[in-house]
């Protein structure tokens, strides 16, 4: 029996690491597109004016993913792509373009699943504070109404915002990613309001009949150094920051507060009913996990007071990323979320596995072997895991680190962009065929 077809598969994707055209055909600048400006925040100097060039090569890569037998295509679209100051005047030709996208991914054969925001705000929308600023609930919820209005007849399974602590926590409490900010009552408030314009989002698509809605969470399995007493209480700390405060909320159960106490500086963003308007009753939830990481405590450090652990001081091998690949933690936070509610249906919506240039392809094929056998196993126990998008089809710009890691399944030569087939690309096709 082939485990893999057990589950349905698909690529995932994003606007910012693939388009490129970051100024072309009316698009205005995100957050991203100026943070890149200077390129010493970028670990290669590089940048993602070009990167793999979807916006001019989309057709070819559709192919690619549908001829190796994936089923979905989740990509995300640029906001500033559709408005570019943010709010007010749409820009046709962007809508265009993900229309474009959408009826060829039909066309093919693949089921096109959007992400309404995956990190790239306008940036005339940070000039006005971003996420930090309550408005945002509005420009989002009208964002997605325009989404909603030009695609949902032929879009069915939406994913609304991605990754919500990394682009918060890297964004606006530790600088390491745009907007650069370094600000905790920033932090906390864009918490509060990426959470309620979520619950916006869900509704304003469910206005559409026939709708699949759900979120992207980021997981991190956190565990104790040494198990010493004073990292455990210091692990769930930092277990309910990088794991439960964007899903809690949306179940009813408010903010994990008394675990993490920095969270009640959320207490002065909230406004009455906001209880009520948080909670969101998502057709399905997205794991996306990577790593694992190891805390212990750090009186000095403020607000969170912890510290991770080197990977190679506790004998990990850290990957080209920094961080220890943790294999296992697709299974565990699949297993763990379905404990919040048995009958939700559960996706990992992002998964995969970080190589240089000089690591072996053998490294990925095992790690997804791995993910098959393990959700496998979850499956026969009766948990409702549907699917697996990986991450990703066609190496691209990451973010902070450039260029440098390698996370596609297809490669690309630098000059002239054309797609190289790896092994483990040749892996899939195989496993995913009838």
């Amino acid at each position: 029996m082939n485990k893999a077809n057990t589950f349905r598969w698909g690529v995932a994707t994003s606007a910012f690491q693939i388009e490129g055209a970051y100024n072309k055909d009316g698009k205005g600048l995100s957050i991203w597109d100026n943070f890149t400006k200077k390129t010493t925040r970028i670990k290669d100097r590089s940048n993602a004016h070009t990167t793999i060039d979807f916006y001019n090569r989309y057709k070819e890569d559709i192919n690619i993913a549908k001829n190796i037998g994936f089923e979905i295509f989740r990509f995300s679209v640029s906001w500033s792509r559709i408005l570019p100051d943010g709010s007010g005047k749409i820009n046709q030709k962007g809508i265009d373009f993900y229309n474009n996208v959408i009826n060829y991914c039909l066309e093919t054969g693949i089921e096109p699943w959007i992400t309404t925001y995956h990190w790239d705000l306008p940036l005339e929308l940070e000039k006005k504070g971003g996420w930090a600023n309550r408005e945002i609930v509005d420009w989002y919820r009208n964002y997605v109404i325009i989404l909603r209005n030009n695609f949902a007849d032929r879009v069915k399974n939406w994913i609304l915002i991605n990754e919500g602590i990394v682009f918060t926590g890297g964004g606006y409490l530790l600088g390491l990613h745009a907007p650069g900010k370094r600000s905790i009552n920033k932090f906390v408030a864009g918490i509060h309001h990426v959470l309620l314009s979520q619950a916006e989002g869900l509704r304003v698509l469910k206005q559409f009949p026939g709708q699949n809605v759900g979120t992207a969470i980021s997981c991190t399995k956190i565990d104790a150094y040494n198990n010493k007493k004073s990292n455990i209480k210091t692990a769930k700390r930092i277990d309910a920051l990088m794991n439960r405060i964007f899903i809690e909320p949306h179940l009813g159960m408010g903010y994990p507060m008394d675990t993490l106490p920095l969270l009640k500086r959320i207490n002065k963003y909230y406004r009455a009913g906001d209880e009520e308007k948080i909670i969101a009753d998502f057709d399905f939830w997205g794991i996306q996990t990577y790593a694992r990481e190891v805390v212990k405590r750090a009186w000095y450090i403020p607000y969170l007071g912890a510290v991770l652990v080197n990977p190679k001081k506790r004998k990990a091998i850290p990957s080209v990323m920094g961080w220890e690949t943790y294999t296992e933690g697709v299974a565990y936070f699949i297993e763990r979320f379905s404990k919040y509610n048995p009958k939700k249906t559960l996706w990992v919506t992002e998964c995969g596995i970080a190589l240089d240039d000089n690591e072996n392809e053998k490294l990925r094929i095992d790690y997804y072997t791995t993910i098959i056998n393990n959700l496998y196993k979850l499956k026969m126990k009766g948990i409702n895991v549907k699917g697996i998008l990986i991450w990703t089809l066609v190496d691209n710009f990451e973010w902070a680190e450039g260029y440098i890691p390698k996370f596609g399944i297809i490669g690309f030569e630098k000059e002239t962009l054309k797609r190289i087939f790896k092994k483990s690309s040749l892996w899939f096709k195989d496993i995913l065929s009838p």
